[in-house]
């Protein structure tokens, strides 16, 4: 149980240094890149002591990445303790108008006419 709470504890980190990463990017900041890069390979080896399949699946990144690689391999490392999304049907929005037809759009799409 305790495990548990860690390795969620773990993965918000992981969303965070996503995040940061994502900035430092944007602001081309090198030391925060780098700082990103070391909490990732922290947290990377926690995880690898708490679940031992981690640490085949994911490397430890060189301090030299890039942010960009630093927010994947943050987002793929939290995506594998996830559990799995529900599928959910597309939302449909139908909307009557004076035509004596319906029309409906899946998304942006229109999937029905008026004529």
């Amino acid at each position: 149980m305790e495990t548990d709470r860690e390795t969620a504890k773990l993965m918000n980190v992981l969303r965070r240094i996503a995040r940061a990463a994502t900035h430092a990017a944007w602001t081309r900041n090198a030391e925060a890149a780098r700082f990103c890069v070391n909490q990732y390979n922290k947290v990377l080896a926690r995880v690898s002591a708490l679940e031992p399949a981690a640490a085949t699946l994911f490397m430890p990144l060189p301090e030299t990445a890039s942010p960009n690689v630093t927010r994947i391999a943050a987002y793929e490392l939290a995506a594998y303790f996830d559990e799995e999304p529900s599928v959910e049907a597309p939302r449909v929005r139908v909307r009557f108008r004076g035509c004596r037809g319906r029309r409906a759009w899946a998304g942006v799409v229109r999937v029905g006419s008026c004529r």
